[in-house]
């Protein structure tokens, strides 16, 4: 198998884990109200103001490490997802997507924060993949060397 069947294989696997987590109900902890956020930065105060909270930690990172893989497999996986803007435009078109879709589930909340952590998550794991890409290139040697 090539690598880009590998990465399609593991794109898909990711996206389907992705739908499982985010679109399905859940059951709020006591106390917890769930509630849609589409004020820009509303959320990330709430993060900030709770960083001795597990829970609204978790969320933070969660939400920034939930679509890395994207940025990693996408542009392995398909040449036309290759590219910084590339993968920004789709991860924030599956974000807005992901987020939508939440307006319908029951316990769900939809939050313009979450796209901004998952889009952020992506160009973090596109970051990632351009390093290892740099690093795993033989270096040419330079002239009047050795």
């Amino acid at each position: 198998m090539t690598v880009r069947v590998l990465a399609a294989a593991g794109l898909a696997a990711w996206l389907i884990g992705v739908l499982l987590l985010t679109v399905q109900p859940v059951q709020p902890a006591p106390g917890q109200l769930i509630d849609d956020n589409f004020v820009l930065f509303r959320t990330f105060g709430i993060y900030l103001a709770n960083l001795d909270s597990s829970f609204w930690v978790g969320q933070l990172v969660g939400n920034l490490l939930l679509f890395m893989p994207f940025g990693i497999l996408g542009p392995m996986a398909f040449r036309w997802l290759d590219g910084w803007v590339r993968v920004f435009v789709g991860a924030l078109i599956l974000s807005l997507l992901v987020e939508a879709s939440q307006l319908w589930v029951p316990n769900r909340s939809a939050d313009v924060d979450d796209v901004i952590l998952n889009v952020a998550g992506a160009l973090l794991g596109y970051a990632f993949l351009s390093i290892m890409r740099a690093i795993g290139r033989p270096t040419r040697a330079l002239p009047g060397s050795g």
